[in-house]
């Protein structure tokens, strides 16, 4: 017997297909078993009060995927094999054996965030949607839409668009002390995708990885999915301590932030950069310096980046656009050294065809006319003045919390609370109130962490980052 039908003439859903969907989940429950004849189009389109069309059209969908069969003069039956597929109301669902990678994939802590809803939110490496120039954004877009480029009609190349690679490769050298040429900046999803692929071609089930502590939480899981074993060294005011690398390390791949260490601050002396490269060089290890977000210092020049001191082609330096442009732009480039050109763009090739071609050409025009230099040179004076309201709104009304860097630069500042206060307590009493923050502990390799909190300024307003921190001391005074 054919089960009673419910259409919804307001569902997105055609009529015909939400005729389509009941009958074919009757089927395969054995509410219609195989032989049994479905009422003629034109009676079941009165039944359901709709035209004939939309049940003719159901019926030719379930025929063409086999469900049903036809027969002139006779009518429309369910197909006698379909009976195979009948599904069991007591199968238990499948559970798949994840392999030793899908098991530590899972048991990374992933993302912290917040559920509840807030009114003021001081979330990290968020972009200010009034500060981005779109209007620009939207007419390099439309240069590559509006005529019949053949570009769009093909794959891009896995090391990305070539023009790109030539216009990061002029502005890195020019404005970031990177020498290197087009063929070793390689275009990726993310910084993240650039060190899923580093991680598969250098290291081995038990390797040592070098890192800071805290940290870039987001690596210390990728590493530690890949089978290596983090030896982190805590920062301080000036980054990585090289000189407290254990004598006995055997450490081959080092992780590092130098230009404003993630997620404390500071900067990486001189002194120790030329450390830290000796180290290497004697250790034969690669460096990882990820410039997260270099080009935003407030107080002066941009530093040059770790890589320009390297002779010896042992930095891979890392760079995105999620944290000038947009995050939601999810592209970011690599500058390889010479060796590893080769193994990373073919170990790229098998997981990744490439980014988007039309995203990478709009954004090599916007570096190559020179609105991406105009656009940093807003952005820091815009986010350079978030920083300092933030500043001396915690100087005024929390001075019992401490900022370790004096460094003006980056998106969000790491405050460290007093050894008595409970971080997630604080945390949850901002929220309360309305206001973001976020826990230091997941950034933090050792254990105990010292309680701190994480605020973001530059998804903010001046006046929503003054409001935030006074409810935020209002409610710790309590």
């Amino acid at each position: 017997m054919l089960p009673t039908l419910h259409l919804q003439k307001d569902n997105a859903l055609p009529l015909y297909w939400q005729i389509y969907w009941q009958l074919r989940e009757a089927i395969l429950a054995g509410q219609l078993p195989a032989g049994t004849r479905l009422p003629a189009s034109r009676n079941l389109a009165k039944t359901v009060k709709v035209a004939r069309v939309t049940v003719t059209q159901a019926y030719e969908q379930l025929q063409a995927e086999g469900y049903v069969v036809s027969h002139v003069g006779a009518g429309t039956f369910v197909a006698d094999d379909v009976g195979l597929a009948k599904r069991e109301s007591n199968a238990a669902p499948f559970h798949p054996v994840l392999s030793t990678w899908g098991e530590r994939a899972l048991a990374a802590q992933g993302k912290t965030g917040q559920s509840t809803r807030l009114q003021i939110d001081f979330g990290f490496g968020r972009s200010f949607p009034h500060i981005f120039p779109y209007n620009i954004w939207r007419r390099l877009l439309a240069r590559y839409l509006s005529v019949d480029d053949v570009m769009l009609s093909r794959y891009g190349s896995t090391a990305g668009f070539m023009p790109l690679r030539q216009a990061l490769a002029d502005y890195l050298g020019r404005l970031r002390g990177v020498p290197c040429k087009p063929e070793q900046v390689v275009i990726v999803n993310g910084a993240q995708q650039a060190l899923d692929i580093l991680a598969r071609l250098l290291l081995s089930q038990e390797d040592e990885v070098l890192v800071e502590t805290p940290g870039y939480a987001a690596a210390f899981d990728l590493f530690r999915t890949h089978g290596a074993k983090l030896v982190s060294l805590p920062v301080d005011e000036e980054g990585f301590p090289v000189e407290r690398i254990p004598a006995n390390s055997r450490a081959r791949l080092v992780f590092v932030t130098p230009s404003n260490q993630f997620p404390s601050g500071g900067t990486m002396p001189l002194a120790r950069r030329l450390a830290l490269l000796q180290w290497a060089r004697q250790r034969d290890a690669l460096i990882i310096e990820d410039d997260y977000d270099g080009e935003l210092r407030y107080d002066g020049r941009p530093l040059t980046a770790l890589q320009g001191l390297d002779e010896d082609g042992r930095v891979v330096y890392l760079g995105t656009f999620s944290k000038v442009l947009f995050p939601a732009l999810r592209l970011s480039y690599v500058v390889l050294p010479p060796a590893l050109i080769t193994p990373f763009t073919q170990a790229k090739a098998l997981v990744d065809r490439g980014a988007p071609t039309l995203t990478q050409a709009a954004v090599s025009d916007f570096i190559t006319e020179r609105h991406f230099e105009r656009h940093l040179r807003h952005l820091r004076h815009s986010y350079g003045q978030r920083r300092q309201v933030l500043v001396e709104a915690v100087k005024r009304y929390l001075p019992d919390l401490v900022c370790r860097s004096n460094t003006a630069a980056g998106l969000h500042v790491m405050l460290y609370l007093p050894p008595h206060m409970d971080e997630a307590e604080v945390v949850r009493r901002a929220t309360a109130v309305g206001v973001g923050i976020y826990p230091g502990a997941p950034y933090h390799l050792e254990w105990p962490s010292p309680p701190s909190i994480l605020l973001g300024f530059s998804g903010l307003t001046e006046v929503e980052i003054e409001e935030g921190i006074q409810r935020l001391a209002t409610t710790l005074a309590k």
